[in-house]
């Protein structure tokens, strides 16, 4: 972008490009703009369309007569929310707001900034209002890096690690690692499902949860959990930790009783 171009988005006031920063035509607080996308944009990219809202400014425009560029995040791990915030912070020297929600256990980091907005929709491609047939988007794909942090980004908002265990004579467990990913949208899961057989040769399964209209793809072969550690992992601290934990102490298979 050109020094001093002025863009239209949204209603009201241009905004305004000049010396990796942006702004309002009529305001003299400017938000940094990344020059190139990296891994760090790749992850919030697969959070957001996990557990992140844009809003549709056409609708809150039509709706309260004024726009609003509102963006928020929720988690029950306050860690989650300040990892958000610090890459938002880092990358365009704007902060989220945090607070929590008690009813719900829930942290929510949220702004209201037409700039950011306009970086999320129109570089990020990430989509306005409720997620509806979510897809990876095609400029992940040009980085290895940039698909193994999207990943890591979208586990972390949708996925959890479990595990089923069995406690031998020997006092060792006995057991399988399960790492899983809870979704409405059938279709989303099939294509992350290729592309972790594809791209990492880790093996999942989909199936449907009884009684429900939900998805869950679940990863169980303990080369498969060994291949997502190491290539995509996690970065949510409690959900990386309990991996490496539950990674060290469970034997997968249990000795075979010899008959004599």
């Amino acid at each position: 972008m050109k020094r001093g171009m002025k863009i239209k988005y949204g209603f009201g006031e241009d905004l305004i490009f000049e010396n990796n920063f942006m702004r309002f035509a009529k305001s003299s607080h400017k938000i940094k703009i990344p020059k190139n996308l990296d891994q760090d944009l790749a992850y919030l990219s697969g959070y957001h369309l996990g557990d992140g809202y844009l809003e549709d400014f056409n609708k809150s425009n039509k709706n309260r007569g004024k726009s609003s560029y509102e963006i928020t995040y929720a988690d029950k791990n306050i860690q989650q929310t300040n990892l958000i915030n610090f890459i938002i912070k880092n990358k365009f020297a704007h902060e989220l707001k945090i607070f929590k929600r008690p009813l719900v256990n829930s942290w929510i980091a949220k702004t209201n900034c037409k700039v950011l907005h306009w970086f999320l929709t129109k570089k990020l491609k990430l989509p306005m209002g409720y997620r509806n047939n979510i897809r990876i988007q095609k400029w992940i794909f040009s980085n290895k890096q940039f698909l193994s942090s999207f990943l890591s980004g979208f586990f972390d908002a949708e996925g959890d690690v479990g595990s089923f265990i069995i406690k031998g004579r020997n006092g060792k467990k006995y057991g399988k690692i399960r790492i899983q990913l809870t979704q409405k949208d059938k279709n989303f899961l099939l294509r992350v499902k290729s592309v972790l057989q594809d791209k990492y040769n880790i093996k999942s399964v989909i199936y449907k949860k009884s009684k429900q209209d939900t998805y869950v793809l679940k990863i169980d072969a303990r080369n498969s959990v060994d291949l997502f550690r190491e290539k995509i992992d996690f970065r949510n601290t409690v959900k990386k930790d309990k991996l490496r934990r539950l990674s060290k102490e469970i034997v997968y298979k249990q000795p075979r009783k010899i008959k004599i």
